[in-house]
């Protein structure tokens, strides 16, 4: 029997990955959650090719890839100016730069669905605003209704949409159309928590508050709602991915298994997931010679952690992407 009380969450470190894959393009990028500890990379599955973009690999973050895969957003710290940093949209293959930004502090980047539009939040004149801004242009087109960071809310699937939390009414979620700068918000009836993160899947959403608690939003309604202290001994720390009608904790827990008179519990890794139809918690014991970290989704059934294990949830067959060669 799994135990809840003993379950802790594994953490992040400086020698771990954030990975965003594309399964349409088969391209991935790579980049060190503790930005500059280790090398940033771009990589192509289909050619089995890894590529750089800076002299100094270590010096730069890559933050996001077009949904083309055929660009990227950087941030490097350029000079000794440590206030300001410089953002970049390269293209791969050619390394021609289509966009460089300096002047502000950007924290994080992304592509939209719109050509013309990235969206960024960054720290100007010491205010920290989330803006969509014009390449063509190069400037400022629609500043959202709150600060928050940006990974807090979410994109559809296509990026046409982002959706955030207000910090400020726990009963709106706010959108704006990224093609037409069209906005507007979602009411919230009697949700019973403070929405802090959105995940979006298909055309419901998952709501999490603080890690604290997570609910199925579908249809105008909440239709689920798990409150976490019920299932974990310690507060959660992580997101989620969505595979198979099942929403999966990303951050696999390592769990003590207490039998009778026995000194040297048995330790278990398990991977926490909730039925999406039903908001039943289950778990998936996950192979006992590897210590996972955070997943992500991968191409298929595939999902790999921040060191670069591979997991294939159906068959639970391991592979390992080669990380060290390429750091």
């Amino acid at each position: 029997m799994i135990i809840k009380q003993n379950v802790i969450f594994n953490k992040t470190d400086k020698k771990d990955y954030y990975i965003y894959i594309d399964k349409k393009n088969n391209r991935g990028i790579f980049t060190p959650y503790f930005k500059g500890s280790y090398n940033s990379f771009f990589y192509d599955f289909s050619l089995d090719k890894c590529r750089i973009f800076h002299k100094n690999a270590k010096s730069y973050s890559i933050l996001d890839l077009s949904l083309d895969g055929k660009k990227i957003i950087t941030i490097s710290v350029d000079s000794v100016n440590t206030s300001n940093n410089t953002l970049k949209i390269v293209e791969i293959g050619t390394n021609k730069v289509f966009l460089k930004l300096s002047g502000m502090y950007v924290y994080e980047a992304f592509f939209t669905a719109n050509p013309k539009l990235i969206i960024c939040r960054a720290k100007e004149f010491n205010r920290t605003n989330v803006f969509l801004y014009n390449i063509e242009e190069k400037k400022i087109a629609y500043t959202l209704k709150e600060n928050t960071f940006i990974t807090d809310g979410a994109f559809d699937e296509k990026r046409t949409m982002f959706t955030y939390p207000s910090a400020v009414n726990n009963k709106i979620l706010y959108q704006v159309n990224l093609l037409t700068l069209n906005d507007g918000k979602i009411q919230l009836e009697n949700p019973n928590m403070k929405v802090t993160n959105i995940y979006s899947i298909g055309k419901d959403f998952i709501l999490m508050e603080s890690n604290k608690s997570i609910a199925l939003y579908s249809n105008k309604k909440i239709v689920w709602k798990v409150e976490l202290a019920s299932v974990f001994h310690c507060e959660y720390d992580g997101g989620i991915f969505y595979l198979d009608k099942k929403i999966y904790f990303d951050n696999p827990a390592i769990s003590k298994e207490n039998v009778e008179n026995d000194k040297n519990p048995k330790e278990n890794m398990i991977l926490y997931r909730i039925d999406i139809d039903t908001g039943n918690i289950e778990y998936l014991l996950l192979p006992v010679n590897i210590k996972y970290k955070r997943f992500t989704t991968m191409f298929g059934s595939k999902i790999i952690d921040t060191t670069g294990n591979i997991l294939d949830i159906r068959s639970g067959k391991t592979l390992t992407f080669p990380l060290k060669l390429y750091k």
